[in-house]
């Protein structure tokens, strides 16, 4: 009997073990589906830190350790700090004993950024491609929208012939930017390409070509220009699921968040609307995530710019008011100071929009968008050059940004104001003829043929104009909040001269 007992023993024994081992495979499998990031938080806030000091160490707002712990809770099916850690100390063995795993992709955007090669045959060069590489990923590691992996680690690839695919596996990002440098005498070649890690395909690529005497100046301006460019290739590389996806109820907030900003580039009354349901899903589920408000501001504040808000004053306010609170929420985001100062200017705010869009800059140099919209309202307010300038830079650094067409208007209008108007037709032209439904472009190009003595093109102007929006009016300069209300009348005239409806 002793001994059959110690046979049901033994067999009790290694039922046990077994489903010890099952369980602490789950718990590894399951972590693992965690990002890099949320892993990072998971273990810091069940070891003792709060929200506060964790954001602190990791340069980010409390809102978004919040957000990124209940995407945690939610994929580890734990519901307290005290399972948190249970869980990952019980995972923690079978994760150490699994280190030949490759990392599962982050939960947004990933990049790797490659030393850039020195082409030039001259090791003395190669500060200046390690240079641009670690200027692109410094720029790119401020985005929130994006996980970039560190240099030190992308950088001992440096001098292998990789396979890009082999280097997004090891690393878990979708994406690798590679480049090379060339000189010759004082110029100097810069080429990038971005490549899809799961394809080996080209999502971008750009050449950059200048001279050396200003060394500094060329580095920031491919930094610049590479920065802004990807961020709005991936963006819209990743996010491109159909809007019906945006109903499962799994969906994290940052999935929610993402999932409507780019349904923000589509410009139509259907996308706003499916946006604006799928942000409030978010904002439900996290009141508190400063990117969720931030992206609600600015479906508020298109919504009323593009003419179809029923309420153009109570949708503005709207905006206006989520932008202030994700300012509130992270201090720190560049999109959030954007957004609320975009959103200023519709309230006739001009200096508040001027102060927010500064501190966007300041905050990154390399928002593009910050730098086009703060063109935009120094040209409302009559500071026509700076305007220009500004809309420049946005271009040049983001020359296949979707809504590039506020660029040209923005550079059409500082043109008008300043009495260029042949300059302001051919801005105006650009603007219309990348998106026919923007009623400013039209208005502009109107505008500027009356006030240069060109009445039947401005009447053709008028024609084309009510072709693309049937329903434009005089009534919609409202929303074209100029600071001088004398070049606001004398706005409306030109375009009552040239017929178009009241």
């Amino acid at each position: 009997m002793i001994y059959g007992l110690d046979v049901e023993i033994g067999k009790m024994n290694g039922n046990v073990e077994r489903f010890l081992g099952t369980v602490l495979d789950n718990s590894a499998s399951q972590v693992e589906q965690l990002s890099p990031r949320e892993l990072e938080i998971a273990k810091a806030f069940s070891s003792g830190e709060n929200y506060n000091q964790i954001a602190d160490r990791l340069c980010i707002a409390p809102s978004t350790v919040r957000t990124h712990l209940s995407t945690v809770y939610r994929k580890l099916g734990v519901t307290s700090k005290l399972e948190l850690h249970k869980y990952l100390e019980n995972s923690s063995q079978s994760l150490e004993n699994n280190d030949n795993t490759h990392p599962v992709l982050p939960d947004k955007p990933s990049i790797a950024v490659l030393a850039f090669e020195n082409m030039s045959g001259d090791p003395e060069q190669e500060y200046f491609s390690d240079g641009i590489t670690e200027d692109i990923i410094t720029a790119l590691s401020r985005s929130p929208w994006l996980f970039i992996i560190a240099r030190n680690t992308t950088f001992t690839y440096k001098g292998e012939n990789v396979d890009v695919r082999r280097v997004a596996t090891e690393l878990g990002v979708r994406f690798v930017l590679e480049g090379s440098v060339r000189r010759a005498d004082d110029r100097v070649r810069v080429t990038a390409q971005l490549i899809d890690g799961v394809t080996g395909g080209h999502v971008w690529s750009e050449r950059y070509d200048g001279q050396l005497k200003d060394v500094f100046d060329l580095q920031d301006e491919i930094t610049r220009s590479v920065v802004a460019s990807i961020q709005t290739r991936v963006h819209l590389t990743t996010i491109a699921e159909p809007v019906e996806r945006g109903t499962r109820p799994d969906l994290t907030v940052w999935e929610l968040t993402m999932r409507a900003w780019h349904l923000l580039y589509d410009f139509t009354p259907e996308s706003f609307a499916a946006a604006e349901t799928l942000l409030e899903r978010a904002l439900e589920h996290d009141p508190d995530s400063a990117e969720a408000n931030m992206v609600l501001s600015l479906i508020h504040h298109h919504t009323a710019l593009m003419g179809y808000a029923d309420d153009y004053l109570t949708t503005i306010t709207k905006a206006y008011n989520l932008g202030r609170r994700a300012t509130q929420l992270d201090d720190h985001n560049e999109y959030a100071h954007w957004a609320f100062g975009i959103s200023g200017w519709g309230l006739y705010k001009h200096d508040e929009s001027i102060v927010a869009l500064e501190r966007a800059v300041e905050l990154n140099p390399n928002c593009s968008l910050a730098y086009g919209s703060l063109g935009t309202v120094l040209g409302l307010v009559g500071r026509v050059d700076e305007a220009i300038a500004n809309q420049e830079i946005a271009i040049r650094s983001n020359p296949r940004d979707p809504s590039i067409f506020f660029r040209f208007s923005g550079i059409a209008l500082a043109n008008y104001l300043a009495g260029r108007f042949d300059t302001a037709i051919d801005w105006a032209s650009r603007a219309v003829h990348r998106m026919p439904r923007w009623y400013v472009g039209h208005f502009i190009l109107i505008a500027a043929h009356i006030r240069a003595g060109q009445q039947e093109k401005a009447r053709s102007a008028v024609i084309a104009c009510l072709h693309d929006l049937p329903k434009a009016a005089i009534a919609d300069l409202d929303r074209i909040p100029l600071k001088d209300t004398d070049e606001m009348e004398k706005f409306r005239a030109c375009l009552r001269k040239a017929g178009l409806p009241e």
